[in-house]
């Protein structure tokens, strides 16, 4: 699939980007700040900012709450714990639009899959008003792969249009995958759904913020150019 047509995917290593990325640093560490509920990056007056809500499922061990810390710059427990509940985290990811600057603010809710079985309330609160659902899989478990095609068919009904998008998590090629290439491009081919790939081993110094930058860009493209068409469809009826 073709990114990059809006937002500028490599913008974060010009000078511009890298000037605008010293709000997000923290100064005492070599790693990003961690932003509040109350909080967010001193930028620019002029800067817009965007907020979208983005519920991320899939099966039980495969990565889920990882991947989420690793795009946010948060080092990740190396044992896995299932998340209880609902775990709420904010992304705020400057990107170049066009010719404008734009802050992304991302608002990422991740359910234990045994919560969203065992308690029903969970999946309407994490559905509710929802712009993008994110597909996890693991690239070292094919069978979670394979549940992807009824991941998407449960949490996305008719006339729903949330921004769809899948995550292989583990891919290091150097480990072995279980998951082809072949196989992903088939699923994107058929489900009209692009598969982005994230290692979630976390660097300890500002290339991680390198090495996600590809991965937050396409996401927030496919955000901005799925608003891009509702309004379209707004228009085109009115």
């Amino acid at each position: 699939m073709n990114f990059g047509t809006i937002i500028s995917l490599d913008w974060q290593s010009s000078a511009e980007g890298e000037t605008m990325l010293q709000h997000f640093y923290n100064p005492q560490t070599t790693g990003r700040k961690q932003f509040g509920i109350l909080e967010k990056p001193t930028c620019p007056s002029n800067v817009e900012e965007v907020c979208y809500k983005l519920f991320v499922v899939g099966k039980s061990g495969v990565g889920k709450t990882a991947t989420v810390s690793r795009l946010a710059g948060n080092k990740c427990l190396s044992a896995y714990v299932e998340t209880i509940g609902i775990r709420k985290t904010n992304i705020y990811w400057p990107a170049k639009v066009w010719d404008k600057v734009v802050l992304f603010k991302l608002q990422f809710w991740d359910a234990g899959d045994n919560s969203l079985k065992k308690y029903s309330h969970i999946m309407p609160v994490c559905k509710e008003k929802v712009d993008a659902i994110v597909f996890v899989f693991s690239c070292s478990d094919e069978s979670s792969f394979q549940e992807l095609p009824q991941l998407v068919n449960r949490y996305i009904k008719h006339g729903e249009s949330p921004t769809k998008l899948a995550i292989g998590t583990r891919y290091n090629v150097l480990t072995g995958l279980e998951v082809s290439a072949a196989a992903l491009r088939d699923f994107e081919l058929k489900w009209k759904i692009p598969i982005l790939k994230i290692d979630n081993g976390l660097a300890h110094d500002r290339n991680e913020v390198h090495q996600v930058a590809p991965i937050l860009n396409v996401i927030c493209e496919r955000l901005w150019l799925r608003d891009q068409d509702l309004l379209l469809r707004q228009a085109s009826t009115s």
